[in-house]
C-alpha cells in the first residue's frame, strides 16, 4: 500500500483562510492549530477535572460496548493529572456513516500518538458520539454504488414513532428490520475474498447491539481493534449527570454567551464569510427532552423565563436550574454549547474538526471566554481518497491526473473525448440537413400561404414531419455512437463515481464497508499505523 499527500483546496472559504493563517480568522481562535500544544498543555494543567467520576463512567460505557483491553488501559491513564485528550465527534451513523467518520477517528489516533511522543505526557484518543442528536434522517442510510456510475440510497426505516424527535440514544432499534437492511446492503456488494468475513463480523455486532449507539460503538471497536480509541455517548444519562455544574453555569450565563456568539457572527458576515450556524441573542443553546414531545430547543425570554422554540413548554430560570441539578439527562447541548461542554468535561489538548466544524467554531471563542475557558487548538482532520488499481489504470489510459478528477470530475473530459471521436459531427451533419430541408421547403410554404388556412396548416405539419424524421435519426446516431463507445463511457462514469461522487469528495458519499470489501479489514490498522503529517491534510491511498 502506498500513501501519498495531495494538496487540495479547503471545502469552504473560512476553513481555507484558517489553514492559510489569515489574520482575520486566526484571531477568532485561541491557539494555532499545529504549533501551540506545549502552551496548551500548560494551560490545561492549571485546571481541575473530575477525573475519577469521568473514568468510572467511561469504563462502564466502554465495557458495555465490548471495548478491547487497550481502550480500558487508555481510560485508566486519564487518572494521571498530566494526561490530556485529543477529541472529535460525530453522530452514530449506520455502519459508521460516510468515510469521514473513520477519517476523523484516524486523525484523533494519529495526533494523540504524535503529541504524546512530542510532549512526553499521556495523550488519550477520545471519540464523542453525539447520541443526544435527534436528526435520524442524517444517520439512517448509506449510498451504494450502482453499475451506471450513480448511487442507490439504502434507507433504514424504523417503526419508532419518536424518530426525528427523540435523541438517537433513546430510539428503539428494530433488530429484525436491521437484519433485513444489512442483508440488502450486502446484496449490493460485489463478492470478494473479504465479503464473507466482513458479513460475519457485522452480523455478530448486529446481534449484540441493543440500540443505535451500541451498534455504532461495537462496530468502531471491531474496526479499530487494539488502537486504544475511547468512546463516549453524550446522550448517556450517567455521562450527562457529570455535566450538571456546566449546565447550571450555561443557564446563568445564557445572555452573555448568546450575545457574544451573535456579535461574532455579525463580524464574520461583515467579512463576507458564509455563516455556518444561525444564532440570536434569545437562543437558550440548550434542548429539553420531553417524554412525549421529544427534544425541544429552548429560547430565553426578556422576563427571564425559558420557552420551547414553538412555545411547547415554559420554565422559570429556577425551574430549569432545578432540572439541571436533579435530572440533567433531560437537558442537552446545541451546536454552540456542545463544544463548551466538551471542554468542561475533558482535559482537551486538541479538537479534531472537519471543514464545517471549523467554520462554526470560528464563532465560539467569546462563548468559551464567558465560561472562563479557552478554546482548544482546532486541528483540521485528515482526509483520504482511495485509488484502486482499476481506477488508476483508467486514469493512465486517458492521461488524467487524480487531483483534477477529484476536484472537477470527468464531465468536461468525457465531452471533449466524445466530440474528438465523432459525436460532434453527428449534430453538425443533422443540423445541416435540417437547415437545408427548411430552405428547400420554403417554396411549398409560400405556395400554401396563398391557398388558404387549411393547406397552410398542412404544409407546416408536413415540415414538422420531415424534421422529426431527421431528429429521430440524430437520436439513433447518438445511441449507436454511445453503444460503440460504451466501454469508454463506463470508464468515465467509474472515475466520476469513485473520485468525484455527487460532485464532491469520496469521503462524503462512500461508506467504509465498500472499502473494507475491496481491501480487507487490515486497511484501517494500516492507515492508523502509517505516520501521517496532520498539516498535509489530504492523502491518496493506492
Amino acid at each position: 500500500m502506498q500513501i501519498n499527500p495531495l494538496t487540495l483546496p479547503a471545502a469552504n472559504k473560512l476553513a481555507a483562510d484558517y489553514k492559510n493563517e489569515a489574520d482575520n480568522i486566526t484571531k477568532l481562535f485561541d491557539y494555532h492549530p499545529y504549533k501551540d500544544f506545549h502552551k496548551r498543555l500548560l494551560d490545561v494543567s492549571e485546571r481541575d477535572f473530575n477525573r475519577d467520576e469521568l473514568t468510572n463512567v467511561l469504563h462502564k460505557l466502554n465495557k458495555e460496548w465490548g471495548a478491547p483491553e487497550e481502550t480500558l488501559k487508555q481510560i485508566d491513564r486519564l487518572n494521571d493529572k498530566q494526561s490530556t485528550v485529543v477529541i472529535g465527534g460525530q453522530q452514530a451513523g449506520l455502519l459508521t456513516g460516510p468515510i469521514y467518520t473513520i477519517n476523523k477517528i484516524i486523525s484523533i489516533l494519529q495526533l494523540a500518538k504524535q503529541q504524546e511522543e512530542a510532549l512526553g505526557t499521556p495523550v488519550i484518543p477520545v471519540f464523542w458520539i453525539a447520541g443526544e442528536d435527534h436528526d435520524f434522517e442524517e444517520i439512517n442510510h448509506i449510498h451504494c454504488p450502482k453499475k451506471d456510475g450513480d448511487f442507490k440510497k439504502l434507507k433504514f426505516r424504523t417503526r419508532d414513532t419518536g424518530a426525528g424527535k427523540k435523541s438517537v440514544s433513546e430510539l428503539e432499534l428494530d433488530k429484525q428490520e436491521l437484519e433485513k437492511w444489512i442483508a440488502a446492503v450486502f446484496e449490493e456488494l460485489p463478492e470478494t475474498a473479504h465479503t464473507k468475513d466482513i458479513c460475519s463480523l457485522i452480523q455478530e455486532v448486529q446481534n449484540q447491539a441493543a440500540n443505535y449507539i451500541d451498534f455504532f460503538a461495537r462496530l468502531i471497536f471491531v474496526l479499530f481493534e487494539n488502537q486504544g480509541i475511547v468512546l463516549v455517548d453524550s446522550g448517556n444519562p450517567a455521562f450527562r449527570k457529570l455535566e450538571t455544574d456546566c449546565f447550571l453555569e450555561l443557564i446563568q450565563k445564557q445572555s452573555q454567551i448568546s450575545n457574544s456568539v451573535a456579535e461574532t457572527l455579525k463580524e464574520l458576515e461583515r467579512l463576507e464569510y458564509p455563516l455556518a450556524i444561525d444564532a440570536e441573542k434569545s437562543d437558550g443553546n440548550l434542548f429539553y427532552h420531553d417524554d412525549i414531545q421529544g427534544r425541544i430547543l429552548l429560547k430565553a425570554t426578556e422576563n427571564g423565563s425559558w420557552i420551547g422554540k414553538q412555545q411547547e413548554i415554559s420554565f422559570s430560570q429556577q425551574e430549569l436550574m432545578n432540572i439541571a441539578r436533579n435530572t440533567p439527562w433531560k437537558l442537552s447541548n446545541n451546536v454552540v454549547t456542545r463544544p463548551i461542554m466538551q471542554e468542561y468535561m475533558f482535559p482537551t489538548l486538541a479538537f479534531i474538526a472537519g471543514p464545517g466544524e471549523i467554520a462554526y467554531w470560528a464563532a465560539l471563542k467569546s462563548g468559551f471566554h464567558v465560561m472562563n475557558l479557552l478554546m482548544p487548538p482546532v486541528v483540521p482532520r485528515l482526509s483520504f481518497t482511495f485509488l484502486d488499481a482499476s481506477t488508476k489504470k483508467i486514469l493512465t489510459k486517458y492521461h488524467l491526473g487524480v487531483k483534477d478528477v477529484i476536484l472537477n470530475g470527468t464531465q468536461a473530459t468525457r465531452k471533449a473525448y466524445m466530440e474528438t471521436n465523432g459525436r460532434q459531427e453527428i449534430d453538425q451533419v443533422t443540423d445541416g440537413v435540417i437547415e437545408k430541408i427548411k430552405e428547400a421547403h420554403l417554396p411549398i410554404q409560400n405556395m400554401a400561404d396563398e391557398m388558404g388556412d387549411d393547406i397552410q396548416a398542412l404544409s407546416k405539419k408536413n415540415l414538422t414531419y420531415l424534421l422529426e424524421d431527421i431528429r429521430f435519426m440524430n437520436k439513433r446516431f447518438h445511441k449507436e455512437f454511445e453503444k460503440k463507445y460504451s466501454q469508454e463511457l463506463n470508464e468515465f462514469n467509474q472515475l466520476e463515481q469513485i473520485l468525484h461522487p455527487h460532485g464532491g469528495l469520496q469521503e462524503r458519499i462512500w461508506n467504509p464497508l465498500f472499502l473494507l470489501n475491496h481491501y480487507g479489514m487490515g486497511i484501517i490498522s494500516q492507515l492508523t499505523a502509517f505516520p501521517l503529517d496532520m498539516e498535509k491534510g489530504h492523502w491518496v491511498v493506492e
